[in-house]
């Protein structure tokens, strides 16, 4: 249990943090914002913090190696995941914004949308081209989508780093082999 409430805590606090930098990095500190950043950063949340739990049960059944493949890729769709849910909410939910003469989200390429937005000079994605991912709106994927990929990448960077140390850390080296330590 004791990882577990710390993994949550952790998480606590970079839901906070990440909600506020995303309403301030994408939006400006709008506060009509703000709810739909908090529910983005909720399904974040939630998705990488289930990913960490099974992780952890992964990692105590020692399955260390699975448990961090396990870990990396709950990051990956988690904010995949959210950067689906931003844009729907802010484009299709609230109706903010639209895309270049009002054509609608190009919901096909949409589990393309976050590694698009990590890599704007790539031509094209797992063979897709830029512009049918984003509809040929590069300015939605520069102002919507990349400060949310961002602000939810370095998050998740910065929860598994913290969740693999307290996992995988903790193992100690047999007293001889520790530095300092001559062995014979």
């Amino acid at each position: 249990m004791g990882i577990t409430w710390s993994m949550a805590k952790r998480l606590g606090l970079l839901w906070v943090i990440a909600v506020l930098v995303l309403v301030l990095t994408a939006h400006g500190l709008r506060p009509e914002y703000l709810p739909i950043e908090a529910l983005t950063a909720g399904v974040w949340a939630a998705l990488l913090g289930l990913g960490a739990f099974v992780a952890s049960r992964l990692a105590r059944w020692g399955h260390a190696k699975s448990a961090a493949v396990l870990l990396c890729v709950a990051a990956l769709v988690a904010c995949d995941v959210a950067v689906v849910v931003d844009s729907a909410l802010i484009y299709d939910g609230a109706g903010y914004w639209t895309l270049n003469d009002g054509v609608g989200l190009p919901y096909a390429y949409a589990p393309l949308w976050y590694p698009a937005a990590l890599l704007p000079w790539s031509s094209t994605i797992l063979g897709v081209d830029q512009a049918s991912i984003t509809a040929g709106d590069l300015e939605w994927q520069a102002e919507h989508i990349v400060p949310v990929a961002m602000v939810l990448t370095i998050a998740s960077a910065i929860f598994v780093a913290s969740v693999a140390r307290a996992l995988f850390g903790s193992r100690q080296t047999s007293p001889a082999l520790r530095p300092g330590r001559a062995s014979s």
